[in-house]
């Protein structure tokens, strides 16, 4: 094969690989839709789930594996690129599954108490003062 070939396969081949890649995101629901379809919804963004909060929080993961995990006095959070999942007893109810987008909490320091292994960090700025991440204010 000539050099010339060569380089027309690898363009070929790496525009195939950006429209498999692109295709991949498009199909690839978000959280919010999956919990959605998965969960009965009794709020804006809260639902009820059966069975434990701990197995949830794991059928949701499988399902999507977050960026970061966590658990709080009882309650999972998942991380993911565009929303949180937060799943435990709320409202009465002892089981329930809640999303938000990054914006309306994490991004500004609500979620600082999961500490270092919640990454990325909540932001310097946020309420505590401190990132909660590796080589923040401790």
């Amino acid at each position: 094969m000539t050099r010339g070939r060569l380089f027309i396969l690898a363009a070929v081949l790496g525009v195939a690989g950006a429209v498999c890649l692109t295709i991949g995101i498009i199909v690839l629901p978000d959280i919010k839709s999956y919990v959605g379809k998965h969960y009965p919804s009794y709020a804006q963004g809260k639902y009820i789930c059966t069975g434990s909060p701990g197995t949830v929080a794991d059928d949701i993961a499988r399902a999507q594996t977050p960026e970061a995990r966590a658990t709080n006095a009882g309650m999972y959070y998942l991380r993911y690129s565009n929303a949180i999942v937060i799943v435990g007893p709320a409202d009465g109810r002892p089981c329930t599954v809640r999303t938000e987008n990054l914006n309306a909490g994490y991004n500004h320091g609500s979620y600082i108490f999961l500490g270092p292994g919640f990454r990325p960090s909540s932001p310097s700025g946020s309420s505590g003062g401190s990132s909660g991440g590796p080589g923040g204010i401790k």
